[in-house]
């Protein structure tokens, strides 16, 4: 089961494995821990006195930036034609909490279902603009869409399904 917006995906542990997989079947490449720690740097500067200390801030520089720039400021080579750059972080990863506009997507390991609602609202920050699940099982579908309470709510689709 997954749960998205827009950008960040949290996906239940028991189908972690397998989704990380599809994502490199579809050609998206995933960044190892040290190398999305470097995209974060080049991509957000943060208050305080460290990373993980106060809030980050985009910088901009790279919004709007093709796959091979991000690559570059995360130090990877990619694929020419590779759209999608992705690696799992933690909920509070500045990928997760920020809007990034950029070709990367946090992926967060929820252990069930409950947790993934909950990270997921947390993650919305009650704007409530979009959310998606991807659920055959319509209690969770239902408990979702209620706790969201987004405009825009898409099960088994890309958000741009509730576009028309």
């Amino acid at each position: 089961m997954l749960f998205r917006s827009e950008k960040e995906v949290f996906v239940v542990e028991k189908v972690f494995d397998a989704f990380r997989a599809a994502m490199k079947r579809a050609g998206a490449v995933e960044l190892d821990e040290a190398a999305i720690e470097r995209l974060s740097d080049a991509a957000f500067k943060f208050d305080g006195p460290g990373k993980g200390c106060g809030r980050a801030h985009l910088k901009r520089d790279l919004v709007g930036k093709d796959v091979a720039d991000l690559a570059a400021a995360a130090g990877v080579k990619v694929p020419a034609g590779t759209d999608l750059l992705f690696g799992e972080t933690k909920a509070d990863h500045a990928f997760v909490v920020e809007e990034q506009m950029m070709p990367f997507i946090p992926i967060v390991r929820v252990p069930n279902v409950d947790a993934g609602i909950a990270a997921s609202l947390e993650a919305e920050h009650g704007y409530r603009h979009t959310a998606c699940i991807h659920s055959n099982n319509m209690e969770n579908v239902t408990k979702m869409a209620r706790a969201m309470n987004t405009t825009l709510f898409v099960q088994n689709g890309p958000s741009t399904a509730a576009l028309g």
